[in-house]
């Protein structure tokens, strides 16, 4: 059997000539779905690819990646985190000290915050990406505020201290991370997401027959606005409509806004309400669907699971946030609803269920859209021209 997993390096050499780019990364798996046609890239332009991040059961499909395992703590609050804090920035500038990286990549805010803080003295690039800022910046508490200042002060220092291109996934978080943050828009890049391969999905015919099912791929937050889906869900199946939410994601115990597992079975036993969890391929669940939500209450940066199921040719119903405008033109691609309403969000399902015309003509919409602006070709050039930016490379 040839074994692919992740392992810990213990050969930090070279590979030739090459200049070395570290991602880092919470969950190996996050970085498989959302960024390795990235690294991929990175590799065949001539950078010796390294990504540290929790490693989990599944194997790396490309031999030219190696990663080291790094034991990421979780916390289910701020105050939790905090106390981590010095003790996972040790680990993070250990990491770097072995490894070296001519160019370092952070993925999402946690990465972004220890990595930048631990490059600090070294001569190493930086990239910080951005994919939204989340729960923390969600919060209204006074710990979350101080968070979020304290946020912007390590961003503001990474771009001093080592010359960071601070990647946001939409509009508003750019606006966002120069007006509130301070990051010099001179430092930031917009690159609209992950991507989605629109060959691998492709649109398909609805499914025919009842009952009508609405289809929501995210993690099991309430950030995620699972809960305002089961609301809107007991509003319509009470005024009569037969329909069905499906619901596939994992749940995030280590995360503040986790769902617990007695909430998930509770609801479990609404009718109409199917849990599927984690599905390794995720085009089918979409073919057998009508429409996709996504009903997140904020920090957002560019939905990949949208990305998707317009690609795949299906009407989107999102609430009206950063991100999910990207993809979403209310009445174009899809409907906007405001956040944290069930009510809103009721009526515009019952709208797509009764317009089946007006439900055809944004999936078209929406394909036509993911094509023109958010396919994985796009999104990979981008970063390509990103990484120049710091040193050159063989194309």
């Amino acid at each position: 059997m040839n074994d692919k997993s992740p392992r810990v390096l213990s050969d930090l050499s070279l590979h030739g000539d090459k200049r070395r780019l570290l991602f880092l990364v919470t969950e190996l798996y996050y970085f498989r779905s959302h960024k390795i046609e990235v690294a991929a890239t990175a590799a065949k332009s001539g950078f010796d690819v390294i990504v540290a991040a929790r490693p989990d059961r599944d194997l790396f499909a490309n031999d030219d990646l190696r990663a080291i395992a790094l034991d990421w703590r979780r916390s289910g609050s701020l105050i939790g985190a905090a106390f981590q804090f010095f003790p996972e920035l040790y680990r993070v500038r250990k990491i770097l000290n072995e490894v070296k990286p001519d160019v370092l990549h952070n993925i999402a805010l946690k990465p972004a915050i220890l990595g930048s803080l631990a490059a600090v003295g070294t001569n190493t690039k930086v990239i910080n990406s951005i994919n939204g800022f989340g729960f923390v910046f969600h919060d209204k508490s006074v710990l979350a505020k101080i968070v979020q200042k304290l946020c912007g002060v390590i961003l503001r220092l990474s771009v001093r201290a080592n010359d960071a291109r601070i990647v946001l996934q939409n509009r508003d978080d750019e606006s966002f991370a120069h007006s509130h943050l301070g990051v010099p828009r001179a430092h930031l890049r917009l690159i609209a997401g992950s991507g989605v391969d629109t060959d691998s999905f492709t649109p398909s015919s609805e499914p025919r027959g009842r009952p009508f099912k609405f289809l929501i791929l995210a993690r099991l937050l309430y950030i995620k606005g699972i809960h305002i889906a089961i609301a809107a869900h007991r509003i319509l199946r009470e005024q009569g409509f037969e329909q069905e939410l499906v619901i596939c994601g994992v749940r995030d115990e280590g995360n503040p806004s986790a769902i617990s597992a007695d909430t998930i079975a509770r609801w479990s036993e609404i009718p109409g309400a199917v849990f599927k969890g984690q599905l390794e391929d995720i085009r089918p669940q979409i073919s057998d669907s009508h429409v996709v939500l996504h009903p997140a209450l904020g920090g957002e940066g560019l939905p990949k699971a949208l990305l998707e199921a317009a690609s795949s040719g299906r009407a989107i119903i999102a609430s009206d946030v950063s991100g999910n405008r990207e993809i979403v033109i209310s009445g174009k691609t899809g409907l906007l609803v405001p956040p944290d309403n069930p009510e809103a969000l009721a009526a515009a399902m019952r709208r797509a269920m009764e317009q089946p015309e007006e439900r055809h003509s944004w999936a078209t919409a929406a394909r036509t859209r993911v094509e023109a602006e958010f396919s994985l070709t796009s999104v990979l050039d981008q970063h390509s021209s990103l990484y120049r930016e710091f040193l050159p490379v063989t194309v």
